[in-house]
């Protein structure tokens, strides 16, 4: 029995026959048609491992995304008030692994807490980087806070000072899943060697989320590791439609016009830049009044918006009436504004 043609395979079959009427000497032959609808193919096979299936949705890796965002941002700025410096915590990667690898990555001495659920018979684990635990407890003591270079094992003093931190990293975590699933925290036992913790046999999938801190430009790390029995109940197809429905649905009108309302009444910095020019220090200083400072710019160039920090809008100068006015000549492609957390 012969195979029936894919659309894409007609769509190759068309576009040749319309070469072929335009320029009968160029066209293809058979060969050159078999090689063509083989590569196209090829483009459209995707690598799949049957040994490791892939266990979460698109739908479920877009939640965990989003609750571990939250999470970073909520920790980012609780460390950062109790630091007195800026703590910059960002999710770098959410992977699905087996346990047995996430053991054989973390490299002693570390420090890891074992997290248990209440109602719930599994547990997760809280994996920091020593180094940070360090940082942050001279910090908290009012040092000046410095990365060592080797990591040591945590001490039972240091265990006990860090309990407060650890207590409100997980009530953190715990509002990030509150919209998908209500959880309680609380930690059972700590380990400096992950071949000591074994929340699940090895054989058993788990999703490992990567989280990258950034202190005085010193990086360090945090990792949470999920057994997928855990999220598999947490990420209930309930809980799923929960969140999307709480994400996408309408907002009501009065709320709406309240926020239109604030927003319009907002004021925000608008500045133009006529020019620019460098002058040596010696002429800065004895410039005096009436002095003329030529600028780079030429008058027949349009002047730069300034929006903020960002330039927003090119414009030409002129007058309305007895005021000084820009009439804008062309608007630059927005771009979303970074917010700094303290």
């Amino acid at each position: 029995m012969t195979k029936p043609l894919s659309q894409d395979e007609i769509d190759i079959l068309l576009e040749v026959r319309n070469q072929i009427g335009e320029d009968e000497e160029s066209g293809y032959d058979f060969d050159d048609l078999a090689s063509m609808i083989a590569v196209d193919a090829e483009k459209k096979v995707n690598p799949y491992n049957f040994k490791r299936p892939r266990l979460f949705s698109q739908d479920q890796m877009r939640l965990l995304n989003y609750v571990h965002d939250a999470f970073a941002r909520d920790l980012s700025v609780y460390l950062s008030a109790q630091l007195r410096t800026i703590v910059d915590i960002s999710l770098t990667s959410m992977d699905q692994v087996l346990y047995s690898e996430y053991v054989m990555s973390s490299a002693p001495p570390s420090a890891l807490y074992v997290v248990g659920v209440k109602d719930l018979p599994q547990q997760l684990v809280f994996e920091l980087d020593p180094r940070l635990v360090i940082f942050m407890i001279e910090k908290l003591f009012g040092g000046s806070g410095v990365f060592v270079r080797k990591p040591r094992e945590i001490s039972q003093i240091e265990r006990r000072i860090m309990s407060k931190i650890m207590s409100r990293a997980f009530r953190e975590l715990e509002k990030s899943w509150q919209q998908v699933h209500e959880v309680e925290m609380y930690e059972e036992s700590f380990e400096t060697n992950a071949e000591f913790v074994q929340i699940i046999p090895g054989v058993e999938p788990a999703l490992v989320g990567t989280f990258d801190i950034s202190i005085y430009e010193q990086h360090s790390f945090l990792n949470i590791c999920y057994p997928y029995i855990l999220l598999e109940r947490m990420l209930g197809r309930a809980g799923i439609k929960q969140w999307l429905s709480s994400t996408t649905s309408d907002v009501d009108p009065k709320i709406r016009s309240r926020y239109e309302e604030s927003i319009r009444s907002t004021t925000i910095e608008m500045r133009a830049e006529l020019g620019r020019t460098r002058l040596p220090i010696s002429e800065l200083t004895s410039l005096e009044v009436g002095d003329v400072i030529p600028l780079q710019q030429k008058v027949t160039e349009p002047v730069r918006v300034f929006i903020g920090d960002r330039e927003t809008f090119r414009a030409t100068s002129g007058k309305a009436g007895k005021r000084r006015a820009l009439r804008i000549l062309d608007v630059n492609e927005p771009q979303p504004f970074e917010v700094y957390e303290s």
